[in-house]
């Protein structure tokens, strides 16, 4: 690949999606100006950008041949069981950290959020695992080294993409960034050892699902949300740290993919 298509195809990727997230976020910053703040109508815009970013994704990885690197290939998945960490403990830490569980119209927003987590899953990892860590590794190569500077990049740019909101003063939005970073790490290792991405998709939906229960119901009022102290903050890299070593051990202990198997995509 040419440098020019791969800073092209970056550019268009990381223009779009930035696109639609400052959209999302305008259009439920229009909602509450107008008085909606009912917890439906914020989850169905959600879903919404989510649906367009997924069509995106898919487009972007079948015009580009990435199926192969963005684990959607008819591959089995391999080494199944690296995915136990991961799910086990982001549930077990975001149920640590849940308040205490809204009862209004349960079943319809336990529906809702259900849909919300599955689109969440399906936009993020198709879009930063699938097409931009597929973009990366294609243009950087397949040397061990390069291959980690692909997963590190692509999960940064993840992190940094969290700053789009800001809405948890400066302390509270690097923390996000770390957490998505630490997570985006071990994630991009684990699609390069097991192949597949729907797997971790399905954990990802599963991990926001359970992240999201204690907010659900809740109307969305458009007010500042409170900023995360220093000590706060630190106390979160802290939690999430796990996720990075734990990404930086299947670095170290797994073969991922071989010179051979990036022919193939």
């Amino acid at each position: 690949m040419s440098r020019s298509v791969f800073w092209t195809q970056l550019s268009v990727f990381m223009a779009i999606l930035v696109t639609i997230l400052l959209t999302r976020e305008y259009a439920a910053l229009q909602l509450v100006k107008r008085g909606i703040g009912n917890y439906s109508a914020h989850m169905l815009l959600g879903i919404a950008a989510n649906v367009i970013l997924i069509v995106f994704s898919f487009y972007l990885i079948g015009k580009n041949n990435l199926e192969t690197l963005a684990g959607l290939a008819n591959k089995e998945l391999e080494k199944g069981f690296l995915l136990i960490f991961p799910l086990v403990y982001l549930v077990l830490l975001n149920v640590f950290l849940m308040d205490d569980l809204p009862t209004d119209n349960l079943l319809v927003n336990l529906l809702l959020l259900a849909i919300y987590a599955i689109s969440i899953g399906f936009a993020e990892e198709l879009s930063i695992r699938g097409f931009l860590q597929s973009h990366f590794i294609r243009f950087f190569g397949t040397t061990r080294k390069r291959l980690r500077l692909s997963v590190f990049l692509s999960a940064l740019l993840f992190g940094i993409i969290h700053f789009i909101k800001f809405d948890k003063g400066i302390y509270g939005e690097l923390s996000q960034v770390c957490f998505a970073l630490f997570i985006g790490v071990m994630f991009g290792f684990l699609l390069l050892i097991t192949k597949r991405i729907y797997p971790l998709i399905i954990l990802h939906a599963i991990v926001d699902f359970v992240a999201k229960l204690d907010s659900m119901g809740i109307p969305v009022t458009g007010e500042t949300t409170q900023s995360v102290s220093a000590e706060n903050a630190i106390a979160i890299v802290i939690l999430v740290s796990p996720c990075l070593i734990y990404g930086i051990f299947l670095m170290k202990r797994y073969p991922i993919l071989t010179p051979a198997q990036i022919a193939q995509s």
